[in-house]
């Protein structure tokens, strides 16, 4: 990372450590929104970043937000702000205005008819109850539209996800005024899902270097036969592997980072491999806690929730594997050795 975003990573931390612990997790859980946290956020312009400056947001490159957004993931933090700083970035590439408050893309099954109605459903949407302004890629005719909604006229039914966060499902039978529809070419259509999987790569990898860090501590300190539980060699063991598992999903994670635009190709490892990551090193970071790692009063289970939830969402390892695989053999001529080596 560079400086700036250095600088970017420690102020987003430090407003995260001293608002986000675990009681206000367990308060989203049951359904009181932090408001105070997004408005503060909202205040430092860590909800527009990566947004052009021109049509009202922060500045900066998407690859820049992606910084911000793995410090939310160490933090869980229980805000739509990685989809809010998606849809900002989506609305400022095509040369819209942000409007003010949370934004959410709601992905599912719409289409938009002559008469400029919008009609269909979207089931997990992250956050859509506190949404002020809602995205839906609608088809019309042979082409996609991104339409821009106020998520206070739609039908919203009230759901959750494994983590407890906000998953709900959104139905619309509206028509949309001409100035609030935005024709997406087949790129930008296509950027939506790399960039929404890029977002969780990293908000994972932040997650695991969190989870990495607890499982540790926990088991310097946790004593049994008079001695601390890292000291027996089956748990070093399995301190080693979790610990190899953060190392090679931080290193993807931040191979997005570092970048000046997102690589479909870097995407599609790093969502690959951060997803096989989580699984294996969730399991770990339970197996060394024991039971109290499962209690509700525990910060390690927000993270475990989350990783378990996001591993799947814009394509779990396995989708994106077989992306990989399809683009590297898409070429006949090329020589797939040398295509593995040059991305190193």
């Amino acid at each position: 990372m560079n400086e700036e975003q250095q600088l970017m990573a420690s102020m987003t931390r430090r407003i995260l450590s001293d608002h986000c612990d675990t009681a206000l997790l367990d308060q989203a859980e049951q359904g009181q929104y932090p408001e105070v946290l997004w408005s503060l956020l909202e205040t430092q312009g860590l909800t527009s970043i990566g947004a052009s400056e021109a049509f009202g947001g922060a500045g900066g490159s998407f690859c820049d937000a992606l910084v911000v957004l793995r410090e939310t993931g160490r933090y869980a933090l229980p805000l739509p702000l990685a989809e809010t700083i998606q849809g900002a970035s989506l609305l400022s590439s095509l040369g819209a205005a942000l409007p003010d408050g949370p934004i959410v893309i709601a992905s599912g099954d719409f289409a938009l008819n002559a008469d400029h109605r919008l009609v269909g459903s979207a089931s997990d949407v992250r956050f859509g109850r506190h949404a002020k302004t809602l995205l839906v890629v609608a088809q019309t005719g042979q082409r996609a539209v991104l339409c821009q909604l106020l998520a206070s006229e739609c039908e919203i039914e009230i759901g959750a996800n494994l983590a407890g966060e906000p998953s709900d499902t959104v139905t619309i039978d509206q028509k949309v005024a001409l100035a609030h529809q935005f024709p997406l070419s087949r790129e930008a259509h296509q950027d939506i899902e790399t960039r929404g999987a890029a977002v969780r790569s990293v908000m994972m990898a932040g997650a695991l270097e969190e989870a990495l860090s607890l499982t540790v501590g926990y088991a310097l300190e946790r004593r049994q036969f008079g001695k601390p539980i890292a000291k027996f060699q089956a748990v070093q063991q399995q301190l080693a592997v979790f610990a190899t598992q953060v190392a090679a999903s931080t290193r993807a994670a931040e191979t997005l980072m570092v970048t000046e635009s997102l690589s479909l190709l870097d995407v599609a490892i790093a969502k690959a491999r951060i997803g096989e990551a989580a699984g294996l090193s969730a399991e770990i970071a339970h197996q060394v806690h024991g039971a109290i790692g499962y209690t509700k009063d525990h910060q390690l289970n927000h993270l475990t929730r989350r990783l378990w939830s996001w591993r799947d969402e814009f394509g779990h390892e396995g989708y994106w594997q077989e992306c990989l695989g399809r683009k590297l053999l898409a070429d006949t001529k090329a020589n797939l050795w040398h295509q593995i080596t040059a991305m190193g």
